[in-house]
């Protein structure tokens, strides 16, 4: 085949930060995979779907499919392979196939796994860059990351909040993904950690109805983190 399979990363939540390369793509598109996931009375949820409405794609060509929320891995696997597998069938038959990712699709994406299936079976693959959650969270209120010679590291799992601790005494900035895994781990760090320890709370940024930020320390401790949550933590001087 001459055509590629194309991932576009959508961004964070907000369609406006959609690049315009990833938006033509989107247009052109016959159909359109979007991961979601399956609400417990088996209908499914896709933030994914909800910003191409917000770009006025049409819903005729969307494709939703499910991403286990599992630590055993095999279901997630199983669910890439189910996908893999539809998306190779109609990129044989012709049509130009889009697959989504939310925020950036080289960064912490299920649309890798399924690029790596599709790769194996001798298909093109082309990736779109988009703006990831971090980074958008940072913009948001206008927080700086890093500069000069800072360093900053991203983290996906925490053992302790000791291990936090550690961390943050390094002098790095830190970003935590999928805060919502380590809620307690980092709300006993806040109970500890050096005043001028700053930690920069984001929920659902991108979607204006959903979205909060504080650095309250007070507050961070009463939220709940939601899925879509994530920790911006540097050192001041």
């Amino acid at each position: 085949m001459s055509h590629s399979i194309t991932i576009v990363s959508l961004g964070p939540g907000d369609s406006e930060l959609i690049t315009l390369k990833g938006l033509n793509s989107l247009r052109e598109a016959d159909y359109i995979f979007c991961p979601a996931t399956v609400r417990s009375d088996g209908t499914m949820l896709s933030r994914a779907q909800e910003i191409l409405a917000e770009l006025g794609i049409s819903s005729s060509g969307i494709c939703l499919f499910p991403v286990a929320m599992n630590e055993n891995r095999r279901y997630a696997t199983d669910d890439y392979a189910d996908v893999a597998r539809m998306i190779a069938e109609k990129y044989r038959a012709g049509y130009k196939i889009v697959l989504t990712a939310e925020g950036d699709a080289g960064f912490y994406s299920s649309s890798a796994y399924v690029s790596d299936i599709l790769t194996a079976q001798g298909i093109s693959v082309e990736r779109i860059a988009g703006v990831p959650a971090f980074i958008a969270c940072a913009a948001s209120e206008n927080i700086r990351i890093s500069e000069q010679d800072e360093e900053t590291t991203v983290i996906t799992y925490l053992t302790s909040a000791e291990e936090l601790i550690t961390r943050i005494g390094e002098g790095r900035t830190l970003v935590l993904m999928k805060a919502s895994r380590f809620e307690s781990l980092v709300k006993e760090t806040l109970k500890v950690a050096p005043d001028n320890v700053i930690f920069h709370y984001f929920e659902n940024t991108g979607i204006a109805s959903k979205q909060f930020y504080t650095c309250r320390r007070g507050e961070i401790l009463t939220r709940r983190f939601p899925y879509f949550s994530l920790l911006l933590i540097r050192t001041e001087d």
